[in-house]
Parts: C-alpha cells; sequence; structure tokens
C-alpha cells in the first residue's frame, strides 16, 4: 500500500507540475511574488499537514515546491540573472555569508558551524532569492495574499496547539515553539496594520486572529519587538503627516476610533477582573516588574550565555572564534542574541559586513515598502531575544524582499518613477 500511495503521490505531483507549467508558458499567467512571501514566513503552516503524510525533513518542501515558477521566471527573463548579480544589497549579504563560512576554517574542529548556515540558507536566503527572482519578472506583490495567509496561520495555532509540559500555560503548534508562533503571527499583525490595499474585512479578522494566537503563547520578547518596532514607525508617521499638515484629513477617522474606543473600555470593564487574574499569572508581568525579570529563571539563564558570548569576543575581537564556536556542541545552549552570537564567531568584521548588508536592505526598505522596514525591525528584534544564526531567518527575508521591490534604476542611481510595483492583485 505503501508504494501504491507513493506512485499516486508523484503521479499527482508531475499533473499538477504539468498544468502549472501551461498555464505559466501558454497562458501566460503571472505570479504574485507574495505567494511564495508567504510560503516562506508561513511555512510551519504548510510543513504540518506535509509532515501528516511524508516522514522526514520537511525543508526540502520549502526549496522544492517553488521551483517551478521560479524556473519559468528565469527561462522567460534570464536578464533577472544579471540584476541579481549587479544589486548592491545582494553582494554584500554574499559577502557576509561567504565570510561566515570561511570563519569555519579557524573555528574548533568540533564545532557544527556549517548545519547553522545551511539551515539558514535553506529557511531563510534561497525562500528569499525565490521571491526576489519571481518579483523581477512579473513585478506584482500583493499584501492580501500575506493577509489571508497569516490568518490562516493563526487558526490553525488557535485550533490545533496545545499546551505541553515542556511549555506549560503557551499554546504551541505540536512539534514547534511558542516563540515562533507567536514571531510569525505578529508579523501578520504588523502587515495588516500598516500595508496597503488589504480590504477591511480581510485585515480585521487577520489582524485579531494573530493577536489571539500570539498573546496565547504568551512569548515575551516577540511582543515586546513588535510594540517597538510599530511604536517607533508610528512616531515616525505621526511627526512626517503633522509637516505635511495632513493631520486634518484624518479626522475622518475620529469617529471609528472613538466608537472602538468605547467597545474596548466597556469590554475590559466587563472582564476587568478576569484580565487582571490573566495578566498577574502570566509571563508578562515581567516586561513591566523590574524585580521579576531580574527573578526569572529565563532571564537570569540567558544573561549568562550572553555573558560566555561576550568573553569570546573579548578573547577574538577581530575575525571572532569562528562559525558555530559558541553555540552546540561547544557551548551548553547559544547566546539567545543575533548580534552577540555573530560578534562571538565573526568577530567585529562580520558584524561589521552584518551591519552593512542590514542597514542598505532597512534604506531600500524605507524608499519603497514602508512596511517591509517595520517588518525588518522587528525581526531583527525577534532575533535580539531569542534563535540562534540558523533559524533567525526572517530578517533575512525582509530584507531580500526589500531589495526585490526597490528599482533597479533607482539603485542604479538613474531618478526614473516607474509604475507602483507593490500593488493588490489577486487570480
Amino acid at each position: 500500500m505503501t508504494e501504491i500511495s507513493i506512485v499516486w503521490g508523484a503521479l499527482l505531483v508531475a499533473t499538477l507540475a504539468f498544468f502549472s507549467l501551461q498555464c505559466l508558458l501558454s497562458l501566460k499567467m503571472k505570479v504574485d511574488a507574495a505567494y511564495l512571501f508567504a510560503f516562506c514566513i508561513y511555512f510551519d503552516l504548510f510543513a504540518y499537514f506535509y509532515k501528516l503524510a511524508v516522514p522526514g525533513e520537511s525543508l526540502i518542501l520549502l526549496i522544492g515546491a517553488p521551483l517551478l515558477p521560479v524556473g519559468v521566471a528565469l527561462l522567460l527573463k534570464p536578464s533577472i540573472v544579471l540584476e541579481t548579480l549587479r544589486d548592491q544589497g545582494i553582494w554584500l549579504w554574499g559577502i557576509f555569508l561567504a565570510y561566515v563560512l570561511i570563519s569555519l576554517t579557524w573555528a574548533p574542529a568540533e564545532s557544527n558551524g556549517i548545519m547553522k548556515e545551511v539551515v539558514l540558507l535553506a529557511h531563510g536566503v534561497v525562500p528569499a532569492l525565490y521571491v526576489y527572482l519571481v518579483y523581477r519578472k512579473y513585478g506584482r506583490f500583493s499584501w492580501t495574499i500575506v493577509a489571508w495567509a497569516g490568518m490562516a496561520y493563526a487558526v490553525l495555532h488557535l485550533l490545533l496547539g496545545e499546551y505541553n509540559e515542556e511549555y506549560p500555560g503557551r499554546l504551541t503548534l505540536p512539534g514547534g515553539n511558542p516563540i515562533f508562533n507567536a514571531r510569525t503571527s505578529l508579523i501578520t499583525a504588523t502587515v495588516c496594520l500598516w500595508a496597503s490595499r488589504i480590504p477591511l474585512p480581510v485585515r480585521l479578522l487577520s489582524l485579531g486572529a494573530a493577536l489571539a494566537s500570539a498573546l496565547s503563547t504568551q512569548s515575551r520578547g516577540p511582543l515586546a519587538a513588535f510594540l517597538l518596532a510599530n511604536a517607533v514607525y508610528f512616531g515616525v508617521w505621526f511627526i512626517r503627516k503633522f509637516r505635511e499638515r495632513k493631520l486634518g484629513k484624518l479626522s475622518r477617522l475620529a469617529m471609528p476610533l472613538l466608537f472602538l474606543l468605547i467597545i474596548a473600555g466597556g469590554t475590559a470593564s466587563a472582564y476587568a477582573e478576569q484580565l487582571a487574574v490573566w495578566v498577574e499569572s502570566s509571563r508578562f508581568m515581567v516586561l513591566f516588574d523590574r524585580n521579576q525579570l531580574q527573578g526569572d529563571d529565563n532571564y537570569i539563564g540567558r544573561v549568562d550565555l550572553q555573558t560566555r558570548a561576550l568573553e569570546k569576543l573579548e578573547a577574538s575581537p577581530f575575525l571572532g572564534a569562528g562559525l558555530g564556536s559558541v553555540t552546540p556542541p561547544l557551548a551548553r545552549d547559544f547566546p539567545h542574541n543575533l548580534v552577540l552570537e555573530i560578534a562571538a564567531e565573526g568577530g567585529f568584521a562580520g558584524l561589521t559586513l552584518w551591519t552593512f548588508a542590514v542597514l542598505f536592505s532597512l534604506w531600500a526598505a524605507i524608499q519603497r515598502a514602508p512596511v517591509l522596514a517595520i517588518l525588518l525591525v522587528q525581526s531583527v528584534g525577534y532575533a535580539l531575544a531569542s534563535g540562534d544564526f540558523g533559524y533567525n531567518y526572517e530578517y533575512v527575508v525582509m530584507a531580500i524582499t526589500a531589495l526585490a521591490l526597490y528599482p533597479v534604476k533607482q539603485r542604479e542611481g538613474v531618478g526614473v518613477k516607474r509604475e507602483a510595483l507593490v500593488f493588490d492583485h489577486r487570480f
């Protein structure tokens, strides 16, 4: 029965691939790069169902599934390869990744650093390049697609999530980690808050589901990064509107906002006691109580790990100790801070290369798609509180997507205005 199932599965995949190829080549259908972006960011949604049917590593799906539209894009427009090679931002990321790979030559022999880079490439860099190439061919990116995918992810997390002994009181997808569940849902929340041309019902439903999903994980670092990134952008946005004297045009939003505040206030008053009990018993209290923070075992453990990473940096400040030198199996655990990890393993040389790549991508995002700038800051904030070099992939996806959306002629210094490339398109 197993062999028959494999044969039927292979035939089904081949049929779907042939049909898709016909649509792309004969019917000249255009692919929206947001599908690939959502597939990467919400990959846990697809991996969950994939693992139910196919045993083994699910990252092969992330790498293999988009190959057909990417291959067609390259076939129909080979020049996008040259565009990619001329992109200064891509070069900056390539130099940084090459440097950390070279650092393996002076890392301890038992270092497992190569696996960290492979995970980052498979989970972040390669899928982001898929988005880059497809967008360069078709010029389509719809945030509505991202919002729909984010809603599906949040609903799946809320319906199928579980409370297990490893993460007591924290809703987690089976086999997952509540921190990464929260990080993913809060990306959806930011998209719904700031991205343009998302239908209001989709925006509100996705925002509500994403916030419920994120809060149910009781993950503090992702929430703090989300609040900080959005607060900074809101301040910048408010100042810009004030200078442009456009705040008067926003007055039409006063009544809807007042109505929502009244409803929220009434709801909070009705459930005040339950909310107070929930807040006081939740893990979020450490964000408001310094004494609780300093007594938190998780916080104390991470401070110790980060202190050890700083000691590695002091021992080899310029080149670092080599990729993988501050993470298992050489260390008990990783420092849960990407900047410290890169500095300890790549030295100030590696940290400088990383900083240039991030800042260049942030500049491109600010120029073309501010929501990506918020997401980049937010995902870097995630990386400062959890995860390691390999599994902190979201910021790389945001960075390379920002490079894709930045027009080639503007990147080359030619002041030519182009049609709006980021819009709402649905098949």
